[in-house]
């Protein structure tokens, strides 16, 4: 019996999948950049693309730095994601989204939203983020 990566929902891998992205907005607002990091896939492998400069791709150590000098900052960050939608590929999962956040930076409330794309992989059992993707609600020229 042959498993259709299409068509089978993969029930259990989508419940993991969505906790492991509970366990990262966890960790964002905590500030445990150590925990986060644990999250991602390290190696030459995890790729990113942020809505933040620098806009070139990132690698594993560049996106960790990046991450933890932005929300070392901030204050009072709350931060969920809208619209989750996860499909999984048996050993991939593809999750989309709307990331919505706020926080205190230098004594203001600001907030923002990025439409974002998280790719995970199962390895060792352990779902960890292999690439991520966001872009900003802008409209084209």
């Amino acid at each position: 019996m042959s498993t259709d990566i299409v068509a089978d929902p993969f029930e259990s891998s989508q419940a993991a999948v969505a906790a492991r992205i509970g366990e990262i907005l966890d960790a964002v607002v905590r500030k445990d950049f150590e925990r986060l990091a644990g999250y991602h896939l390290d190696g030459p492998k995890f790729t990113k693309f942020d809505d933040v400069e620098p806009l070139e791709r990132q690698d594993a150590a560049t996106s960790a730095r990046l991450e933890e000098e932005q929300f070392s900052g901030v204050e009072d960050l709350q931060a969920t994601f809208d619209g989750l939608q996860i499909d999984v590929f048996g050993p991939v999962a593809v999750a989309t989204g709307v990331f919505v956040w706020s926080c205190l930076a230098e004594g203001r409330r600001v907030s923002g939203r990025s439409r974002t794309t998280l790719v995970f992989v199962d390895h060792g059992g352990q779902w960890l983020i292999a690439h991520e993707h966001s872009s900003p609600f802008v409209a084209g020229p």
